[in-house]
C-alpha cells in the first residue's frame, strides 16, 4: 500500500505508470472520475502481491473458486466490477499481501438514500445500521423506512441493526422500564432487523440489562453508542459499543490520542471507533469526497499539516476546507489493531472510496 500525493500537473496516468498498476483500479479505488488530482492530493495506490487478466466466459464465482479468495473479497479488491461488469481483458486484483490486521468487524451507517451505494459497498462491512429511529413521549418513532435496504442486507448475510437514539430524561418520564425494552425489541423484529444500536446520552445499564433480558430467544444483537465521557466500564450485557470520541475533523491526530486514553480505561476489544468521513467547510460538514471534487475543479493546491494529520485548502469563493489525510487514516487503523479494538465504525454511503479500499487492504482475515 502506498499514499502518493500528487505534485502540481501530474495525471492519474503518469501516477499509475510509476507504480506499475491499472489507471482504471487506481481512479476507482481513489473516485477521480473525468479530471485529474488536484496538487498535493492523496491518492490510494494499492499494489496486489497477485493479479489475473480476465478471459471471455470468467465469471466473479468461477475466479473466486478457482483461485480460493470469497467472492465477497473479490469484489472488495475491484469495485470497478461492481459499475462495469467483468470484462475480458481486465487486471483484477486477487490478493494485496498478508493482510496484519486479523479478522474485524465493521460498521456501518446508512440512512436512507440510493440503494444502489449499499449494493456496491456490500463488500466492506459485516454490519451495518440502515434504520433511525427516536424514543420519545414514550413511544418509538421511526424516522425513515428502512425495509429496501434491510432486505438488500439480509440477501447478502448481512447484519442490519437499527439504531435507536433516546434521552435519558425520556427514559426517566416512563414509570415502566420493561415496556420501554418490549417496545424497542418490537421495532427491531419488526421491521426485520437483527439487532439494536442505542445512541444518544450514555444508556443506562438498567435499560441495557432489561434488553438484553426481553431480547432471550430473539437472537438480536444489542450495541450502545458511547464517548469520551462515558463510563469507565462498559455494561456486559452488550455485544458491542461504538466510539464516537472528539470530531477528527479539526485536529484528526487527536483522535488517536483519544484512542489510546480510552483502551486504557475501557473495555475497548468490544468497540469500534467511528471514523470521520467529513470536511469541514466554514462551520458545515460535507463528505470529503466533494471537498476534494472543490479542489480539483478550483485548481486548488491541498496543503497537509502534519502535526495535526489534516488536509487543508481554500478555494477563492468558498472558504477553507479542512479534512482528515490518508497518512492520519493510515495511523488511526494502526492504533486500532496495536490496542486490540474490535473494529471499525464508517458511514457506509459518505466514506470515500479510498477509505474503503484501505480497511479491505489492512482488515481481513491473516494471510
Amino acid at each position: 500500500m502506498i499514499i502518493h500525493r500528487a505534485e502540481r500537473g501530474e495525471c492519474c496516468g503518469d501516477i499509475a505508470r510509476k507504480y506499475g498498476v491499472c489507471e482504471d483500479i487506481l481512479r476507482m479505488n481513489n473516485n477521480i472520475f473525468g479530471t485529474e488530482p488536484a496538487e498535493g492530493e492523496e491518492l490510494l495506490v494499492l499494489t496486489p502481491t497477485r493479479s489475473y487478466v480476465a478471459e471471455r466466459g470468467d465469471t466473479i464465482e468461477r475466479l473466486a473458486l478457482r483461485f480460493g479468495v470469497l467472492r465477497r473479497e473479490l469484489l472488495a479488491n475491484n469495485p470497478i466490477i461492481e459499475r462495469e461488469g467483468l470484462r475480458p481483458g481486465q487486471r483484477l486484483a486477487l490478493k494485496y499481501g498478508d493482510k496484519i490486521y486479523g479478522q474485524a468487524a465493521t460498521n456501518g451507517y446508512y440512512f436512507g438514500g440510493s440503494c444502489r451505494i449499499l449494493r456496491e459497498r456490500l463488500p466492506h462491512f459485516t454490519y451495518v445500521t440502515v434504520g433511525a429511529a427516536v424514543f420519545e413521549c414514550g413511544r418509538i418513532r421511526e424516522t425513515f423506512d428502512g425495509r429496501e435496504a434491510v432486505g438488500i442486507l439480509r440477501m447478502a448475510d448481512k447484519i442490519p441493526l437499527l439504531r435507536i437514539f433516546c434521552k435519558d430524561a425520556d427514559i426517566a418520564s416512563v414509570d415502566d422500564g420493561e415496556l420501554i425494552a418490549e417496545q424497542m425489541l418490537s421495532a427491531a423484529i419488526n421491521g426485520g432487523y437483527k439487532g439494536i444500536v442505542l445512541g444518544g446520552e450514555p444508556v443506562s445499564d438498567s435499560l441495557l440489562l432489561k434488553l438484553r433480558r426481553h431480547s432471550f430467544g430473539c437472537d438480536l444483537i444489542l450495541f450502545s453508542e458511547v464517548g469520551p465521557k462515558s463510563g469507565e466500564h462498559l455494561c456486559d450485557s452488550t455485544d458491542g459499543t461504538v466510539f464516537s470520541g472528539l470530531s477528527p475533523v479539526f485536529r484528526p491526530a487527536d483522535y488517536i490520542s483519544e484512542l489510546k486514553d480510552f483502551a486504557a480505561k475501557r473495555e475497548n476489544n468490544r468497540c469500534m471507533p467511528e471514523l470521520c468521513p467529513f470536511a469541514e467547510n466554514n462551520g458545515r460538514y460535507i463528505p470529503i469526497e466533494e471537498a476534494l471534487s472543490v479542489a480539483r475543479r478550483g485548481g486548488c493546491k491541498i496543503e497537509h499539516d502534519e502535526s495535526a494529520g489534516a488536509c487543508r485548502f481554500t478555494h477563492s469563493h468558498t472558504g477553507e476546507y479542512v479534512f482528515p489525510s490518508l497518512e492520519n487514516i493510515k495511523a488511526t487503523l494502526d492504533t486500532v489493531h496495536e490496542y486490540g479494538y474490535m473494529g471499525i465504525s464508517f458511514d457506509v454511503a459518505r466514506t470515500p472510496q479510498s477509505h474503503l479500499m484501505m480497511y479491505g487492504a489492512l482488515f481481513g482475515k491473516r494471510g
